[in-house]
């Protein structure tokens, strides 16, 4: 039983990491006349006309208020947090706009759904299987019907081999291959943010780390039973802000790195994306999926990553913090 005796509120008594500027900002927001301010300023809100700020009388109005004291109070109150005040009237600041564009990308502007379509490419596990991209939780899947895929772990579907998160938004007007492009697209870059240390949801610091799967073993074409992948190692990303969070193999942390890119470059091979060239979606997620790693050592760490194209080989030696300490061809 809680102690009712508490001066805390609710919103204090959950809040650890979170400061009281963070749980003063969510009180300014726990009341439905606030949250309809903010949809009637992001209503009116043009982001390139020539004046964003809503006169009062016309917020007023698109508020389903008569009280209009009661109305001034509750603007009064996300002015100088989320609303600025101007004299031409009031208008969104960035911390209001990203609280509305958080529960339009949760929820997309319609409802919409993307049934599960066969994309017409084989399954790079098992080489035949016939590949399925669906959109579950939020999340864009590739799997192959024929086979179990890279992974046995409770939170991945059957058979899959790619995940890619993508807000429900994002599946506004796309067909399955565009839907495929702009996840892989939104992926790449975010995921050179995180190498980056930038967290890509607040911009806040990321702390990376690499997990190692002591005693990785799996069999030919399955995944370890110990860790649930085909990876021996993995890179584990978390915001020490607000705790976004992702993991990829340590492969793939070297995907923008100079050498590989000119190594593409000598093998004619373009690795910039674009939303409506599905086919180099697909082809980078092959080039992708034929990279892999070898764990050389472990004291020190040292990793191999081999970077295949066209019978040549990219290899890169890479430490525990994913410095690339040397790098060689071979055929």
């Amino acid at each position: 039983m809680g102690n009712s005796n508490s001066a805390e509120s609710t919103l204090e008594a959950a809040a650890g990491a979170a400061g009281p500027h963070v749980t003063a900002a969510f009180e300014l927001l726990s009341n439905e006349i606030r949250l309809a301010i903010l949809l009637a300023l992001w209503e009116a809100y043009d982001p390139y006309g020539p004046n964003k700020a809503v006169p009062f009388s016309d917020v007023y109005d698109s508020v389903a208020i008569t009280d209009s004291a009661n109305f001034t109070y509750h603007l009064d109150k996300l002015t100088d947090h989320f609303v600025e005040k101007t004299a031409d009237g009031y208008r969104l600041r960035n911390a209001g706009l990203m609280i509305v564009r958080a529960i339009i990308a949760g929820t997309g502007l319609d409802e919409s759904h993307v049934s599960p379509t066969e994309l017409g490419i084989s399954c790079h596990r098992c080489g035949d299987g016939r590949v399925e991209i669906r959109y579950q939780d939020e999340a864009v899947y590739l799997t192959c019907l024929e086979c179990d895929g890279f992974t046995t772990t409770d939170e991945y579907p059957r058979g899959t081999i790619a995940k890619f998160w993508l807000d429900p938004a994002g599946q506004a007007e796309r067909n399955p291959p565009e839907l495929l492009a702009a996840s892989v697209i939104r992926t790449h870059h975010r995921n050179r943010m995180m190498e980056e240390g930038i967290c890509p949801a607040c911009s806040g610091e990321i702390d990376a780390s690499l997990q190692l799967c002591e005693g990785h073993q799996p069999g030919p074409g399955t995944v370890c039973p110990a860790c649930g992948t085909r990876d021996s190692a993995r890179v584990r990303y978390v915001c020490t802000v607000c705790k976004y969070r992702n993991r990829r193999p340590v492969e793939l942390t070297v995907v923008d790195h100079p050498t590989v890119i000119a190594f593409y470059s000598d093998h004619d091979i373009d690795p910039r994306l674009s939303i409506d060239d599905v086919q180099g979606a697909i082809e980078m997620l092959k080039r992708l999926w034929e990279m892999e790693h070898t764990l050389v050592s472990t004291d020190p760490v040292r990793i191999r990553v081999t970077v295949p194209c066209d019978g040549d080989k990219l290899h890169l030696t890479l430490d525990s913090d994913r410095t690339v300490l040397d790098v060689r061809e071979s055929d």
